[in-house]
């Protein structure tokens, strides 16, 4: 028998113990059978990829209740787990870690009191036996070759309650025999969520947690030929930095308890440690971004500290870094006075960071800033051409800032986005925080301080129709301006000079319904 029709008698009898009825869509209703097995064993990564999300719908919707056919589909997600030919195991290993938090988490969540009564985290009653059965499955897999399916097999086992005590044990001695940061982190985690559950190990487990986040980690490996009881010595201690993750886990395992220790190792722990060890490759794992946000915010008032924070990380050698310095400077800056002159200087040496993000981020904390940052002004406008700044969306905030500080060589700049698009574009720029659109930048505001505007060399050319409403709101804006009515005619008779009659006509509503663009109107209609 080929490895292939094992295989396909493994997927026969785990479907035949399936009730497919109750595999559903809990938003569409859309049914699953047996086929969605076989996707899930797709050589094509899209399709086994999406159908691990549909099969994470079908268990916990929006992750707040879990539904019927998760006892159901487990089986043969434990099973596609431990197959080394699935090409998602590591998806496949978050979603019954998902799974199962929300099994433990729903019965004790808080409901907004608008929707009390009306609808509650429900779990379905066979699902607690079916995950400690299938945990038991999972073991094996805390063995694996790969660093990532190791790391992901302690997630999912974290959440299995009724082997708190065995499995704080067991992470605790695997993680001194651990060869790889990510995972010995995730052995640290596991034992914080596993100490919520834990009756005998609790305090042992709490105890090993503590010692952790006061441990630093272990320095240069001594050379092994030279120096065989340095090696011995340095064998039989931690390896690995695991600070941060022990803090992490203390503020799991005791989610009321705040210690006072945690902000300033948090804060030690981060600077010392370099994005590669701290996490594991950005496209499976949450950013590092996340951890310095709550680093952040675990230091609250301290000022002195979150300045001493963001001046380490804007000039830290990992983008990620970098851009959490950006987040904490640009939310610093907007509530502290006194950190704007503290911080504007290494905001500034960003703008040539080598992440376009970054760049764009750090030009948009300077105009925040607005005339404090007319001393950058030059380093500015240097990102206003193609030949200085490849990136066009970082151009337009290189535009934007320097319209802020009130310096004119954006003017040109502008001038051409109001002619050829009539505003800023619209896409993602980066933000930690949002998605920015162009709604976020008005070009009517970027042009208003520098009205009258120059003479536009390309002022008779057709704006084209889909960007005449952005352009006759420039047009609005300055008119209400104190300046001559001229200045923007060549501007509102580009907007006006449309081929559709419709469209035209359109245009000349909405200037005889504004008084202010009355006389720039007439200005247009005596001119012929």
């Amino acid at each position: 028998m080929t490895a292939q029709d094992a295989r396909a008698q493994r997927l026969a009898r785990l479907s035949a113990q399936v009730d497919w009825p109750k595999v559903a869509d809990l938003y569409t209703g859309e049914r699953y059978g047996p086929e969605v097995m076989e996707a899930l064993w797709a050589a094509d990564r899209v399709t086994a990829d999406r159908t691990c999300m549909d099969l994470r719908f079908a268990a916990i919707g929006d992750g707040s209740s879990v539904s019927g056919a998760a006892a159901e589909i487990l089986p043969f997600l434990v099973e596609a787990a431990r197959d080394p030919d699935v090409t998602v195991r590591f998806e496949i290993l978050q979603t019954i870690a998902d799974i199962a938090g929300t099994g433990n988490t729903a019965p004790t969540a808080k409901v907004d009191r608008i929707l009390e009564g009306r609808w509650r985290p429900t779990v379905d009653a066979r699902w607690p036996a079916a995950w400690e059965r299938a945990a038991e499955e999972l073991l094996p897999l805390l063995d694996d070759r790969d660093y990532v399916i190791r790391g992901s097999a302690v997630r999912a086992l974290a959440q299995s309650a009724a082997h708190a005590d065995a499995l704080i044990a067991d992470f605790r001695t695997r993680f001194d025999d651990e060869p790889d940061p990510w995972s010995a982190g995730c052995l640290v985690l596991g034992v914080g969520e596993l100490a919520r559950h834990a009756t005998r190990r609790r305090g042992e487990a709490l105890a090993w947690l503590r010692h952790r986040m006061t441990v630093e980690g272990k320095g240069p490996e001594p050379d092994i030929v030279e120096d065989v009881d340095a090696w011995l010595a340095w064998d039989e201690e931690i390896r690995h930095d695991v600070r941060l993750q022990a803090v992490e886990a203390l503020c799991r395992a005791l989610p009321e308890h705040a210690d006072p220790l945690y902000a300033p190792v948090t804060l030690a722990a981060l600077l010392a440690s370099s994005a590669s060890t701290a996490y594991p490759p950005a496209e499976c794992f949450s950013p590092r971004i996340d951890v310095i946000a709550e680093a952040d915010r675990r230091l609250g008032a301290d000022l002195p500290g979150r300045l001493t924070l963001a001046h380490a990380l804007l000039r830290h050698d990992g983008t990620d870094e970098r851009a959490g310095g950006l987040r904490i400077a640009a939310s610093l800056m907007s509530r502290w006075r006194s950190a704007v002159p503290a911080l504007l200087p290494a905001v500034a040496e960003l703008v040539g960071d080598a992440r376009p993000e970054n760049r764009v981020f750090a030009l948009r904390v300077l105009a925040m800033c607005g005339a404090a940052a007319r001393p950058w002004a030059d380093l500015v406008a240097t990102h206003l051409t193609p030949a200085g700044e490849p990136d066009e969306l970082t151009r337009e905030h290189a535009a934007w800032a320097l319209s802020r500080m009130g310096d004119d060589r954006c003017v040109p700049y502008l001038l051409e986005l109001l002619r050829t698009r009539g505003d800023f574009t619209h896409r993602p720029t980066g933000s930690i925080d949002r998605p920015w659109n162009r709604s976020d930048l008005s070009l009517a505001e970027a042009l208003a301080p520098f009205a009258p505007l120059p003479e536009d060399p390309a002022a008779g050319e057709q704006i084209p129709h889909d960007h005449r409403s952005d352009a006759m709101a420039v047009v609005r804006r300055l008119c209400r301006l104190p300046t001559d009515p001229a200045q923007v005619t060549p501007h509102l008779r580009a907007i006006l000079d449309a081929d559709e009659r419709s469209v035209r006509h359109d245009d000349w509503r909405s200037v005889r319904d504004d008084e202010d663009l009355c006389a720039a109107a007439r200005a247009v209609l005596d001119a012929g």
